[in-house]
């Protein structure tokens, strides 16, 4: 489908609207994509949502499962959780697979229907064993964490390794987070890094702040603190916040990276309004041995920073509190 977007043409539309209102299924699917995504025609989410809906009212199980996304995220249409959770579940028991993910997050949430980990379990493992690696990395991280099932390393562990044979990044980072802490398998600072490398060189922003953190003990590899800086930063570009306040602390003493009080009080704020709680504690501290010509440079940059978009993932790092990422537990 993405592909047949792509090659549409400006002189196709009128003809795909004309097919598309005659109730042809592969217009609407074309034309709610090709508006979503802005190509060869404006980028309209609102059309989007009008062509998809005629085309999930089909029973077309990939769109319906699009067509929840965007209510779940507001796109085009207000966000209605309800909406999202009705189009997931037709499209979930059409046995598509990202839909039922989608369910078991919302299951997960409480969005749209009462917060239930045993449902939000029961469906991941219906997409994972489907073999859609997200659901096999979430229902994963359920039995690490004995959320709607029992407690079970072992079982968790098998769960990561199907979706690390898929290359799933966060899969991987969850992997490393397993043999760092020595669950379900002997601890190894060696194993971690390899697999938290190997989430961080896809980009994946926990994964590189748990490298980052690896080079900075010195665990697994020699301590480097400019290797931790180049990582935390990356993490800390994508929105992270925990990198933020941790690349904010590197900046404050110097350590890999020059000492800057104003990019040190810049990202711990960006941090903290990310709800990492330990930056708010370290910005109040450090503003007191700054000048104002520094406060006024700091501000400057964390509105340079607030201007990126905001890390959106479905992920947990063991070393903070579990969090949540859309799609992903991602």
């Amino acid at each position: 489908m993405e592909d047949r977007v792509r090659s549409l043409t400006p002189a196709e539309v009128p003809g795909l609207i004309a097919k598309a209102s005659a109730e042809d299924i592969q217009a609407q699917c074309l034309l709610g994509v090709a508006y979503a995504n802005g190509t060869n025609v404006p980028h309209d989410d609102a059309e989007a949502v009008r062509w998809l809906t005629r085309a999930a009212s089909h029973g077309v199980a990939w769109v319906q499962s699009r067509l929840g996304t965007m209510y779940r995220q507001g796109t085009g249409v207000p966000r209605n959780y309800l909406e999202a959770v009705k189009w997931y579940r037709t499209s979930a028991e059409q046995h598509y697979p990202p839909a039922a993910d989608a369910l078991g997050y919302m299951y997960l949430n409480g969005w749209g229907v009462p917060k239930d980990y045993t449902s939000a379990a029961q469906w991941y493992a219906t997409a994972a064993e489907q073999g859609f690696a997200p659901a096999q990395n979430n229902l994963g991280q359920l039995y690490q964490h004995g959320m709607g099932v029992r407690k079970d390393y072992a079982t968790s562990l098998q769960w990561f390794r199907k979706a690390v044979q898929q290359g799933l990044a966060s899969a991987q980072n969850n992997l490393g987070a397993m043999y760092e802490a020595g669950l379900g398998v002997s601890r190894s600072d060696t194993e971690a890094v390899k697999w938290y490398r190997a989430a961080a060189e896809q980009g994946e922003p926990v994964g590189q702040s748990n490298l980052a953190f690896m080079y900075a003990q010195g665990r697994g590899v020699g301590k480097d603190f400019r290797e931790a800086a180049k990582w935390f930063s990356k993490a800390a570009e994508s929105g992270y916040a925990p990198a933020q306040g941790k690349l904010g602390q590197l900046y404050a003493t110097g350590n890999g990276v020059p000492l800057d009080y104003a990019a040190a009080y810049a990202w711990y704020k960006s941090a903290a309004v990310g709800g990492y709680g330990p930056a708010e504690i370290a910005m109040t501290a450090l503003s007191k041995r700054m000048t104002a010509a520094q406060l006024q440079a700091a501000q400057a940059l964390f509105l340079s920073h607030s201007s990126k978009t905001r890390f959106d993932g479905v992920i947990i790092e063991k070393k903070l509190p579990t969090q949540q990422w859309p799609q992903h537990f991602h």
